[in-house]
């Protein structure tokens, strides 16, 4: 009777530990890279001590300044930008380096580590935020 109470209670609890764990994470950096370095069981990673002890880090890419264009005789500063509304006229410019940052973030991951892409994709894309694209590089310890 033990034993068939163990066999119902055993995935329910690993079902308990599972949506707990998700729980506790979402899309922020910190969140990812400690689920990264848990994932990849680093040696000596330690997430009380997470800056220090980190191997896989994420580093945000830097945005553009805004562009504006006006002349200097123009009281008013046209910024290119989308507020949101419909009803004003939205403004195309051909840029040689459109989608030249079409990520948002960068996941570094040791060379030394092996692992598949997608997999590392399909861990990712269950917690980081809707619109966020990212690209994997590895880099040498």
């Amino acid at each position: 009777m033990l034993l068939f109470l163990q066999s119902i209670v055993t995935p329910l609890d690993e079902i308990y530990k599972e949506t707990l764990y998700k729980m506790q994470h979402d899309g922020t950096t910190i969140s990812l890279e400690k689920m990264l370095n848990e994932h990849f069981q680093v040696v000596g990673y330690n997430h009380q001590n997470h800056d220090a002890t980190k191997t896989i880090y994420i580093e945000d890419v830097p945005q553009p300044d805004k562009l504006y264009i006006y002349q200097d005789e123009e009281d008013e500063v046209i910024f290119l930008e989308d507020d949101g509304d419909d009803n004003e006229d939205d403004i195309f410019l051909d840029s040689d380096n459109e989608g030249f940052l079409s990520y948002s973030f960068i996941i570094y991951i040791p060379d030394t580590y092996e692992f598949q892409e997608y997999n590392i994709r399909a861990l990712v894309d269950t917690y980081r935020y809707f619109g966020k694209k990212y690209i994997i590089q590895t880099y040498t310890l």
